[in-house]
């Protein structure tokens, strides 16, 4: 029988395994999954961003009143950077050093998620536009952590259309023999 923790951490593979390395496999050529996964975190930053940003320009809410969503939202920006200087971590052709080491943030932001969404749910007016920002927002930051944390395509190999791989090199027939 699995314990808890075991269980968590089996969602979490499923979720990673079967739900986003599937869409991540089916990714045009020259998008790779890193960095869809990076761009809806900086869209989720952005969202989150606006959705600070609006109670001050609508309401006249000051910082002092937001302080800890411009705080939290200054962590989010910081964990960001941090993501893309980890970004060349990930090769092709390589396991993927973010998975292992993003679980516990993955879990945290599914977590989040929820209480968002059911947060979000009795909000009057308003309001309930400000906390489906958040919650769009939030989701977008989980959808890009699972993306990072996806397997890269293994490097494509080029093939003649004759003989099989192309060798590369100094040679003037371009690694063909007896051209």
């Amino acid at each position: 029988m699995m314990t808890l923790p075991e269980r968590i951490a089996h969602v979490d593979d499923w979720l990673l395994d079967r739900l986003f390395q599937p869409v991540a496999d089916r990714l045009p050529g020259r998008l790779t999954a890193l960095q869809l996964g990076l761009s809806c975190q900086l869209g989720a930053l952005m969202l989150d961003g606006l959705s600070l940003v609006l109670p001050m320009l609508l309401f006249g809410a000051s910082l002092a009143n937001m302080i800890d969503s411009a705080l939290i939202w200054c962590i989010s920006l910081a964990f960001f950077l941090g993501m893309k200087r980890s970004a060349p971590l990930v090769r092709p052709g390589m396991l993927n050093p973010l998975r292992p080491l993003l679980r516990a943030m993955r879990l945290l932001s599914l977590a989040f998620l929820v209480y968002q969404l059911f947060r979000g749910m009795g909000a009057p007016g308003f309001i309930w536009l400000l906390t489906q920002m958040t919650t769009i927002s939030q989701l977008l930051f989980t959808v890009g952590l699972y993306l990072v944390a996806c397997q890269p395509r293994p490097p494509y190999q080029r093939m003649s259309t004759r003989s099989g791989p192309i060798i590369e090199g100094v040679w003037r027939a371009g690694g063909r023999i007896n051209s």
